[in-house]
């Protein structure tokens, strides 16, 4: 027979549970968090007119810089497809717009800023065309012609229109040149587009794993000192605090945070501080413990998990809690 918790051992290991989840689940949500801050930026930055630094000499166009808000997050999201595992990483359009960044200045030489602007709007609107760069002409840079058929594209145009607009714009190529280029490069690559699928992903893949990783906590929480064979069954109660407490965090620290001294946030707390005082408020608003008995245990948990001054700390937060909710 699985031995028997008590009520105090159970807040016991709910505590433990929400501690150890909170910290793998922060370390294992790190990179989507990063994923997700860096595509927010990027895509405020795509949605103005950039603003790069430039040099004009002998009729020519070179590029100093891009502006740091569009480079740094394109080249963080790299590094995040590198540790996501990204397959065939150097044809996503972000290895692409980086490429494309990198070699802007040699491609839009003679030209003027407005037109530099232009061509560079153009293709971060469909990053397989910097395969047109490929193309090499005899008496003029590539960029300019790249650029006249960027302003023939019709309005929203197909792929066939663009591929037809593309013939039509280098008709004086060769065959053999042209037969290089199908239709399939005129289907838009958007960065924006690539980034919303990969980001969806890896959010999915994050919750996966924090809801197998809640799991694992769970059980090893329950199990780690049972001499026994085989594991516990798991005490309704304890589910019903690890679980209500996860349902309800954001209710619960909005609550918790008018209690705390002006200037305070519920986050600045220890997170041992945090879970206490989680789980005692759990128990007030959301479960028949008597309102006296929650913040009783919270404060013995308190010195089971941390010191004196945090025990005073959690008993006045929650006396001030039941006397006003």
């Amino acid at each position: 027979m699985p031995r028997t918790l008590t009520q105090h051992q159970i807040r016991q290991r709910a505590v433990q549970t929400l501690f150890s989840y909170a910290v793998q689940n922060e370390m294992a949500t790190t990179v989507v968090k990063a994923f997700r801050e860096n595509v927010e930026k990027l895509e405020a930055v795509l949605a103005q007119t950039i603003r790069f630094d430039v040099d004009f000499r002998d009729e020519r166009i070179t590029v100093r810089k891009f502006p740091k808000s569009l480079s740094e997050p394109l080249e963080k999201i790299y590094e995040i497809y590198e540790i996501l595992g990204v397959e065939n990483i150097e044809k996503t359009t972000v290895a692409k717009a980086l490429a494309f960044m990198r070699d802007f200045g040699g491609y839009a030489k003679k030209m003027n800023e407005y037109e530099a602007t232009n061509l560079f709007s153009g293709i971060m609107a469909n990053l397989n065309l910097i395969r047109l760069f490929q193309i090499e002409l005899d008496e003029e840079p590539v960029a300019p012609k790249v650029l006249e058929f960027l302003k023939n594209l019709p309005e929203k145009a197909t792929s066939d229109e663009a591929y037809a607009t593309f013939k039509k714009t280098f008709a004086f190529l060769h065959e053999n040149i042209l037969e290089r280029y199908s239709e399939e490069l005129f289907v838009p690559a958007k960065l924006a587009t690539e980034l919303d699928e990969k980001l969806a992903k890896a959010e999915q893949e994050a919750h996966a794993q924090t809801q197998a990783l809640l799991g694992r906590t769970k059980t090893f929480v329950l199990n780690y000192d049972n001499e026994q064979a085989g594991n516990l069954d798991e005490p309704s109660y304890f589910t019903t605090l690890v679980d209500g407490v996860l349902q309800q965090k954001e209710t619960l620290d909005e609550k918790l945070s008018a209690y705390l001294a002006k200037n305070w946030s519920f986050a600045r707390l220890t997170l041992i501080e945090q879970v206490i005082l989680e789980v005692s408020a759990y128990e007030i608003l959301f479960t028949d413990t008597p309102d006296v008995v929650a913040v009783n245990e919270a404060v013995e948990l308190s010195k089971d998990f941390s010191d004196d001054k945090s025990s005073r700390f959690i008993n006045g937060v929650l006396t001030n809690f039941i006397k006003k909710d």
